[in-house]
């Protein structure tokens, strides 16, 4: 191809052709013929398609986005749930690794693109905008206009280039995407010099596929990536992968033809049951001796028909991932003959296709490591020596069932989630929850495997959330277990992964969505320019009439105008901010801090509505202001009734409100800050109606309605709203609050919301839309469903052997709050069920603190009192 053709595309399409593309075309081998200038024209519009949409990276944000919103939703809940054993903590490294990524990519994105959105030919305004007048003013296009509009044209695509000279230049991969698309040669095999990259980039992906199969996948690869000679036509690659159902098999092979080959239509899945002897399966099956020579004819059919039907697939497509699975003794014969004639017989070629054998029994006798190694025996029940197989294959590998088996559970309920409901969903399950499932799969008897996993998770978790949730999109499920029991319970709220990731970048709710529009606007507007120099070269050179692109021509002007003027407008906004600090100043010296940030704000917010411009940063959330703290008065008062209740220290009720007292004083000082405020959310058990009786009149004589408030919970408990706006309006009022809330187990949906707002977020937003903080009330529960014989068991040893006290309400039916409202506790307090008036009280310290595992065993103690059993 002459330098004159390239040229004339560069100059036709505004781009540059690398010398590198350029090669890349010349030479290629996929092509018979020279078609050198086809490719590089399709390359030339494959970049500026590429450029018009931010090559595709606005998708890739998106689902960054998605995914973020999604791994910082499951690592809150995991945290919350205060569990460090090594299960989990392998999935949170795993989310954090996720979160990371996608962060990065996503920050990436942000400052790329935030300098190149301010693209603006605010100096070729005047310009624009004159000929866009004169466009318009004219009937029909001027033909004295003509070279005017070209040398416009030219300049301001000089000037587009100028700006962004790596989006507009091809090279070799936009050459390879095109033969690819042409030829259907996955792209990772036209560029082989990129290979080693590529399969770095294919073991990470795979890996997120998988829990536990590293070394497995990085053997795969590694032949795949080798540079071996073709002597014969046998396949690139040959596997076989021992291990039992449900430990990932099948998606190696799936992300092979995703990640290595590009394209996951490429798998073509054959059961090899299919194939097995029909006529020996018969003979066994009603216990007949077969007739002599009758196996070699059966097993000779099978074979020819596997032929035929691997011959089909790569004659169709030749570079493909087959995959032989359900391989057992009954078909081994056959799969062995028609491997070792792929390899000898030279009239198919399977060079370019990699093929995967599955088994999940043992058909061959070798040493179950992680590198299987054949041993020189034939293979029971079968003529096939093991080193004719062993010939055939490039790699025995066993697929080892992995013990992190909550690992696997949640990584198949994405994956299920994902194919019901698409990307935007979230829905997490809680460890409970996971065990119960485990525990349904076995009383199922559908086993232990991946398999049976993800049959349990689909009966148990997505056709009961199908019925309780029919819309599903910008929502997140919380899968939890009802405390005591087997019951799974389902907490669904309104969830949009953009406006997490918003907050974890700081960005104000929505901005997000704000920024990519201005990207896509002002790149749909800079397109138009390339599409315009395109058509004007087309109709200029047929010598035909211009005037179809008058239309053309004003949408692009419009498009660039706009840009201009807000610029030149971003560009006054800058110099009046600038004299308005220079102005304010002045007047700081003589001004204490907080009026200092006023008048800052005040003069920001002014220049904002002025020139229309939204912050792009968030602000933190404006909070009501705060009622009066205790007075040094009420201070000394509390402080006197913690030391006069140490004289009482033997009474159980006592030491209970002293532990509330003490916390109360601590609360009081207003000098703490938030990570050294005390314990905050308590449980008490044990109690009866009228130890809780003496102890609401306690709280309520020593502190006062100021500061202690009771609120009753019953069966038929409905006023969620109600109650949520006058604990608001009293925490207001007085911020150290101590909340008793009698019945837990009763609470409805709504007031059992406001508690995990307290108790996560620590703010409640009031009537007006500004945040009430709670970080300094104290909150109390009870409920009566803990097993009070356990309790007396398990917490006060010389009642061990009393049996007189009965274990109520423990019936499965009894309406339960929610496990994850445990490992929102920061104590629990139990009361002697004998004596809980008189009697001792056990402190329990439930939240994790430095010490994760004491609390995870603690908690599992707990969770044990409220089983309903007796």
């Amino acid at each position: 191809m002459l330098k004159e053709e390239k040229s004339e595309l560069e100059k036709r399409h505004g781009v540059c052709i690398s010398d590198a593309a350029f090669d890349l075309a010349d030479k290629s081998e996929f092509f018979p013929e020279k078609c050198v200038g086809r490719i590089l024209d399709e390359a030339c519009k494959l970049v500026q398609e590429n450029f018009a949409c931010c090559g595709n990276e606005i998708d890739q944000f998106n689902d960054k986005a998605r995914e973020l919103g999604r791994t910082l939703v499951e690592l809150t809940e995991l945290y919350r749930d205060n569990n460090s054993s090594e299960e989990t903590q392998f999935w949170i490294n795993r989310l954090k690794s996720e979160r990371d990524s996608a962060a990065f990519r996503i920050k990436g994105f942000l400052i790329r693109w935030g300098f190149e959105k301010d693209f603006i030919f605010c100096e070729d305004a005047e310009k624009i905008r004159s000929l866009r007048d004169r466009i318009i003013a004219s009937s029909d296009f001027d033909p004295n206009f003509t070279p005017i509009f070209d040398q416009f044209l030219v300049d301001i695509q000089r000037s587009i280039f100028n700006r962004f000279p790596g989006n507009l230049t091809v090279r070799d991969c936009h050459v390879a995407k095109v033969i690819s698309r042409l030829t259907d040669v996955p792209f990772t095999q036209i560029i082989r010099s990129n290979i080693n990259s590529h399969k770095k980039k294919a073991i990470k992906m795979t890996n997120k596929r998988v829990v536990n199969q590293k070394h497995v996948v990085k053997e795969i690869f590694k032949i795949l990536a080798s540079e071996k000679a073709i002597i014969t036509n046998r396949p690139r690659g040959t596997f076989l992968l021992v291990g039992p159902t449900g430990v990932g098999k099948r998606e190696i092979a799936k992300s092979v033809a995703l990640h290595w080959y590009c394209d996951a239509s490429r798998l073509v899945e054959i059961d090899m049951s299919e194939y097995a002897d029909d006529y020996l399966s018969y003979c066994c099956n009603n216990f007949c001796l077969p007739f002599i020579g009758s196996k070699r004819k059966s097993s000779y059919k099978q074979q020819q028909n596997l032929w035929n039907r691997l011959s089909e697939v790569v004659a169709k497509r030749p570079y493909s991932v087959i995959l032989l699975h359900n391989v057992d003794k009954d078909c081994f014969d056959t799969l062995t003959k028609v491997l070792l004639r792929i390899s000898n017989d030279e009239s198919v070629d399977f060079s370019n296709s990699i093929i995967f054998v599955t088994s999940s029994s043992n058909p061959l006798e070798f040493d179950k490591t992680r590198d299987c190694t054949l041993k020189d025996t034939r293979v029971e029940g079968t003529e096939i020596n093991s080193g004719d197989l062993l010939f055939c294959l490039d790699k025995v590998l066993a697929v080892e069932c992995s013990h992190d088996r909550k690992a696997v559970a949640r990584l198949l309920l994405k994956e299920i989630v994902r194919e019901a409901y698409g990307e935007i969903s979230v829905v997490h399950a809680s460890n409970v929850a996971l065990d119960v499932v485990f525990l349904m799969a076995q009383k199922d008897c559908i086993g232990e495997d991946g398999n049976a996993i993800k049959k349990a998770l689909i009966k148990h978790i997505i056709s009961p959330l199908s019925l309780i949730a029919k819309d599903l999109d910008n929502a997140f499920v919380c899968v939890d277990t009802c405390v005591g029991s087997s019951k799974l319970s389902f907490r669904v709220e309104p969830h949009d992964p953009k406006s997490v990731a918003c907050q974890y970048f700081n960005f104000k709710d929505g901005t997000f969505d704000e920024f990519i529009t201005d990207i896509k606007t002002t790149m749909e507007a800079l397109a138009k320019i390339f599409l315009l120099r395109r058509r004007f070269s087309d109709l200029s050179e047929s010598g035909q009439n211009l005037s179809p692109l008058n239309r053309l021509f004003l949408e692009a002007c419009d498009g660039l105008l706009v840009h201009a003027v807000s610029l030149h407008a971003y560009k006054e906004m800058l110099i009046e901010t600038k004299n308005k600090v220079m102005q304010l100043r002045s007047q700081f010296s003589n001004l204490p801090e907080s009026e200092q940030i006023k008048l800052v704000s005040k003069a920001c917010s002014e220049i904002a509505v002025r020139y229309n411009i939204s912050p792009t940063r968030e602000v933190d959330k404006e909070i009501a202001s705060s009622g009066h703290f205790p007075t040094a008065e009420e201070q000394e008062k509390f402080k006197f009734v913690s030391k006069s209740l140490q004289k009482s220290n033997k009474i159980g009720i006592a030491k209970a409100v002293k532990v509330i007292v003490d916390a109360l004083v601590e609360m009081s000082d207003s000098s703490l800050e938030l990570p050294n405020l005390p314990p905050r959310n308590y449980m008490f058990e044990g109690l009866n109606h009228e130890a809780k009786t003496k102890l609401i009149g306690c709280l309520g004589n020593l502190l006062g309605n100021s500061f202690f408030t009771y609120i009753k919970l019953d069966e038929n408990y409905k006023g969620g709203k109600k109650e949520k706006e006058s604990l608001i309006g009293k925490v207001k009022k007085n911020p150290c609050m101590v909340v008793l809330i009698d019945g837990i187990e009763f609470a409805d949906d709504i007031f059992y919301k406001c508690l995990l707002d307290i108790s996560d977020k620590g703010i409640l937003d009031d009537c007006e839309g500004l945040g009430v903080e709670f970080w300094r009330s104290i909150i109390i529960l009870t409920s009566e469903l803990g097993n009070k014989r356990r309790i007396a068991s398990t917490f006060f040893k010389y009642r061990k052997n009393n049996v007189s006290i009965k274990p109520i309400n423990q019936n499965v039916e009894t309406k339960r709050f929610r496990t994850e409202l445990f490992y929102r506790l920061d104590g629990m307090i139990f009361f002697d069920p004998f004596e809980p008036e008189e009697g001792d009280i056990h402190f329990l310290c439930v939240r994790g603190g430095s010490d994760m595992k004491r609390s995870h065993l603690l908690s599992s103690v707990v969770l044990r009192l409220y089983e309903a059993k007796t």
